[in-house]
């Protein structure tokens, strides 16, 4: 049930994607965390978008999977890692029944770290970094978990709006598909872009923000 990418040559910093349950994201995440332990692989993630709600006149920023159902791992050894998933029951009952894992794209990867406002290298060194800091220091699940998830986030791109309500000039992830938006949503402070990724044409829609929302964070 595997659609495996291989790679020619040595396969380094290689981010694929394993498909669970939509809504169980973080659960499996946190469960791989605990039960692999960082076994075969260098970081398991999930790259969440900025959204701002409105509740009872005051806007609040809240996040939620860019691509739901989607868990990325950066693994050399995505063969056995995948059996390491199928072989546990905690984990294996987490996964979708066409549980899909494949490679992601290098030009792919590079966009989605720039999308969180990152490069790849520096993804990469961050994920290395707590690698070794679990190999060498008692604070490994504090570590673990603030890289690289903190930073694994779309940020809200700001946006400036005509007399008409148009946008005619964005910034943050928006501004990398500006001329692929395709619907929008300013009062509920979303678009909606149509892109290639991740091996196919999809819908994404994106948080933005203008110039007088409040600029608070979670």
């Amino acid at each position: 049930c595997a659609k495996m990418q291989r790679c020619k040559g040595e396969c380094r910093n290689m981010w694929y994607v394993i498909l669970t349950q939509t809504g169980r994201e973080q659960e499996l995440t946190e469960c791989i965390e605990h039960v692999l332990a960082g076994g075969g692989y260098r970081a398991c993630f999930v790259i969440e978008k900025e959204y701002i709600w409105r509740n009872g006149g005051e806007r609040t920023i809240y996040r939620k999977p860019l691509f739901p159902s989607y868990v990325i791992v950066d693994t050399d050894m995505p063969e056995a890692f995948f059996l390491a998933l199928k072989r546990i029951p905690k984990l294996s009952k987490l996964l979708r029944t066409d549980c899909e894992f494949w490679a992601i794209r290098e030009d792919e990867k590079e966009l989605l770290c720039r999308m969180m406002g990152r490069n790849a290298a520096d993804v990469d060194e961050d994920k290395n970094g707590a690698e070794s800091a679990d190999a060498g220091s008692a604070e490994t699940d504090e570590t673990r978990e603030s890289a690289p998830g903190d930073s694994c986030i779309v940020r809200l791109s700001p946006v400036m709006l005509d007399a008409d309500g148009n946008i005619v000039k964005t910034e943050g992830p928006l501004a990398f598909f500006q001329d692929k938006i395709v619907r929008k949503r300013t009062r509920k402070r979303v678009v909606t872009v149509e892109a290639e990724l991740l091996g196919e044409t999809r819908r994404i829609e994106l948080g933005i923000c203008l110039p007088d929302d409040a600029k608070s964070r979670m």
